[in-house]
Parts: structure tokens; C-alpha cells; sequence
């Protein structure tokens, strides 16, 4: 456990290979790094956002008693990519190391933190799962290679009313938000201007890949163009350049972009009239 616990439980299952030996186990060792901090408690704000639009995060921790020298070091993890602004001990500013991590990102501090300190870290995000975790794991730069604590979810201060390092979406059955288009019209004429049509969208509450899917169509029904690919949740982009399968330019006139999430309960279509001229 990366958290101070009273007991530790172990599971061995012994198993041999030859029916006439039985397995047999001579002796378990276990190592196991002394804690950074007696009682830690961590929570974010706001818990509740808006999918796939950014926003400014605060995470607050504070510690009981500290152990030894204590933590100058706390790593910010989570599912959804993060940009780091400022760390505030005490309600006062301060400089720190920043490290970019592949879950998140690392803030030394120019001291340790003394028991009963808080510690504010903001940070700018945008969440697109529903429940997003916002793990926070304390170190320190003095002892290296040992077993990082984690901070446990809990009131840290009463500048607000969280107590929880878990972030909420709105209850929605919706897959596809903040869907746009770079312009209604296309004039692919290679002129630099509209040549290609981006469609964006954020893909919310989607854990594992699945389809999504661009189509163009004429006002007829019959289909021109399609791209589909494998996507998580998060910000997804596709671009069409006025040609159809057969790779020659369609003809001016109006047709029907239509961008088509599936999901595990339902299908979700957005769709709108994109005119073509050139």
C-alpha cells in the first residue's frame, strides 16, 4: 500500500509441477520505507465541471506529523492531460521545479513541508470521464529510490467544500460535446483559405476505443467520403478536403458532414450542411 497502514495482509499460493513434491515455502521478507507523514489529507476544487472545457483546478493538502525531514516533493496524477500554474504553501506563492510526467506532473518545493503546513497546487485541466481521479503522491528529493506516499482523500482546509480528490461530469447519456466545424463552407482552390474543413469534437465517457467515424454525403443520400478510427475519451479531430473515395474534388453544391460516435448503450450522430465551392 502506498499509504501508512496498521496491518499488512499477504497471499501465497503454493504449487508444484511434480506430483511427488509438495511445494514448501522457507521464508517471506518484505521491505518497506518509513512514512513521509503520520496523516495526510488532499482535496480539489471544483468537483464538478463541464466535459471536454478548461479549467482552474486547486488541490489542497495538508499533513499531520511529519517523519524524519518530511516531503519537499508531491506528483499530481491523472487519466486526463494537465498544465501546472503555481504552488502556494501557507497562502503564500512560491517557486518550485516543475517536472513534466506521462500521467501528470512533479512539483519540488524550496523546503520541506512542516507538519500541519497546507499545501494549495493549481493547475489547469479539461476532464472528459466521468469520476476523474486526481491522485497526489509525496516524496522527498533527500530519499531517493523509496516508496512514495500517497495522499488520502480528505478535508484539508476550509477554504472549500470538496473533501474528495475525484472530479464529476454532469449525468448525461452524451457522448460527443463541444462539437465544431472551422467553417460551413469549403473552397478547396489552394488558395490557403478553407482548403480543408477541421471537425472537432470532445468524446466524454468513453474508457475504451471505440469507432468513430466522419461520413460526407450529397443531399441525394449517397455516401462521398468516410474516415473512422479507434478513440478513447478526450479531444478528437478530422479533416475533410472536398474529395470523395474515388479521390477526385466533388462538385460545388451542398452536402451533409456527419461525425457518429458509438458507444456501448447507443449511437450518438452529429451532423450539419457544409457548402463546397470553388
Amino acid at each position: 500500500s502506498p499509504s501508512p497502514r496498521r496491518y499488512l495482509e499477504l497471499e501465497v499460493v503454493l504449487a508444484s509441477e511434480v506430483p511427488q513434491q509438495s511445494a514448501s515455502l522457507d521464508y517471506l521478507e518484505v521491505e518497506f520505507s518509513e512514512p513521509l507523514a503520520a496523516h495526510t489529507a488532499g482535496e480539489i476544487f471544483p468537483v464538478e465541471v463541464l466535459p471536454g472545457k478548461t479549467e482552474a483546478f486547486s488541490y489542497f493538502m495538508r499533513c499531520g506529523q511529519t517523519v524524519g525531514e518530511g516531503f519537499d516533493r508531491l506528483k499530481v496524477a491523472a487519466s486526463t492531460p494537465m498544465r501546472f500554474r503555481s504552488a502556494w504553501l501557507e497562502g503564500a506563492s512560491i517557486e518550485a521545479v516543475v517536472e513534466t510526467l506521462a500521467a501528470g506532473f512533479q512539483v519540488t518545493l524550496p523546503r520541506s513541508v512542516r507538519s500541519g503546513e497546507l499545501v494549495e497546487l493549481r493547475f489547469d485541466s479539461a476532464v472528459f470521464l466521468q469520476s476523474t481521479l486526481f491522485e497526489v503522491f509525496l516524496s522527498s528529493s533527500r530519499r531517493a529510490g523509496e516508496v512514495e506516499q500517497r495522499v488520502e482523500p480528505g478535508d484539508a482546509t476550509e477554504q472549500v467544500e470538496s473533501n474528495t480528490n475525484v472530479v464529476r461530469l454532469p449525468v448525461s447519456r452524451g457522448l460527443l460535446t463541444n462539437t465544431a466545424l472551422t467553417s460551413l463552407t469549403l473552397t478547396p482552390n489552394g488558395d490557403g483559405r478553407n482548403d480543408v474543413l477541421s471537425i472537432a469534437a470532445d468524446l466524454v465517457n468513453v474508457l475504451e476505443a471505440r469507432p468513430l467515424r466522419l461520413r460526407v454525403f450529397d443531399l441525394s443520400g449517397r455516401l462521398l467520403a468516410e474516415t473512422e478510427k479507434e478513440a478513447r475519451a478526450g479531444r478528437q479531430e478530422f479533416r475533410w478536403d472536398g474529395y470523395g473515395a474515388d479521390r477526385r474534388l466533388v462538385p460545388p453544391g451542398l452536402y451533409l458532414v456527419q461525425l457518429q460516435a458509438k458507444g456501448d448503450a447507443h449511437v450518438e450522430t452529429f451532423q450539419r450542411v457544409v457548402s463546397v465551392a470553388y
